[in-house]
């Protein structure tokens, strides 16, 4: 039986880089407006809209940890926001929509099983984070997803 290599991660990021990816991740994931964004990192408009160009376009150049804290900051946003239409849903007196609550209840048990799981992968050791690379955990995203479906 031969083993299976496991391609690790060269690619490194730089300064400038990293903030490219925190203004990306602020813009999309967070969901900050761009005046927001440029008071915070003290820039202007077109410094965010080439950070964000830059991302688009370097995607699977990123180290798998990037992606991974993306992925859980996304998922914890929609876990808080269907909580949210959960309690507001389920404190109504009258005209209560159970199949909704079900459905509800349904994604937010999958999205925390799916969050824990990504948390795991993401506080774990630096030397099993690196066998990972970007294709490869967006391969994992997007198989989960299909499991998530079916």
């Amino acid at each position: 039986m031969a083993k299976k290599e496991v391609k690790k991660e060269e690619y490194e990021v730089s300064e400038v880089q990293e903030e490219y990816l925190q203004i990306y991740h602020e813009y999309f994931v967070l969901k900050w407006d761009w005046t927001d964004i440029c008071k915070y990192h003290n820039c202007s408009k077109s410094k965010v809209s080439t950070a964000i160009r830059w991302v688009i376009e370097n995607k699977m150049k990123f180290p798998s940890k990037f992606l991974i804290k993306g992925a859980i900051d996304a998922i914890s946003a929609r876990l808080k926001r269907n909580k949210e239409m959960y309690d507001h849903e389920s404190n109504k007196k009258r005209f209560r929509d159970n199949m909704f609550v079900v459905a509800l209840v349904r994604e937010l048990r999958e999205d925390e099983k799916t969050l824990l799981k990504l948390q795991e992968i993401y506080h774990a050791d630096d030397v099993d984070d690196q066998r990972l690379s970007a294709g490869q955990v967006l391969k994992l995203i997007g198989e989960a997803q299909k499991e998530k479906i079916k």
